[in-house]
């Protein structure tokens, strides 16, 4: 199996622990809120190491945006500054940036997390 997808499956695991659904980039249109999605980019490879930019979108349909900063605390605890072995990678998650993000439907909660991984493979 390739680094990205067991990057994924480790990811949504993770992300399960935590109130709500997720999804891989796009949410069903019939998803219950609330609801995470997330999104892998490579940003440089250096040597052994790939460095990865996980970005978490947090979901709630709600005038009040207390669920929304819940989750994304919880996922920010989740990730901030962890290891998460999985052999055959080694990745190392960093908080770097959290959003508040207006919505043109103002009963729709947006927050999203910026994440580093820096994300070491066996050969």
């Amino acid at each position: 199996m390739n680094k990205t997808i067991i990057l994924r499956k480790l990811i949504t695991e993770k992300l399960l622990t935590v109130q709500g659904g997720v999804y891989h980039r796009i949410a069903p249109k019939d998803a219950a809120y609330p609801y995470k999605t997330f999104t892998l980019s490579s940003v440089s490879f250096v040597d052994a190491r790939d460095d990865m930019e996980v970005e978490v979108d947090i979901w709630d349909r709600s005038i009040d945006a207390k669920t929304a900063e819940d989750i994304a605390d919880q996922v920010e605890a989740l990730f901030a500054c962890a290891n998460f072995p999985t052999p055959p990678i080694y990745p190392t998650f960093f908080r770097e940036n959290r959003y508040t993000l207006d919505d043109p439907d103002k009963t729709l909660q947006h927050i999203q997390l910026r994440f580093l991984v820096q994300l070491y493979k066996e050969d």
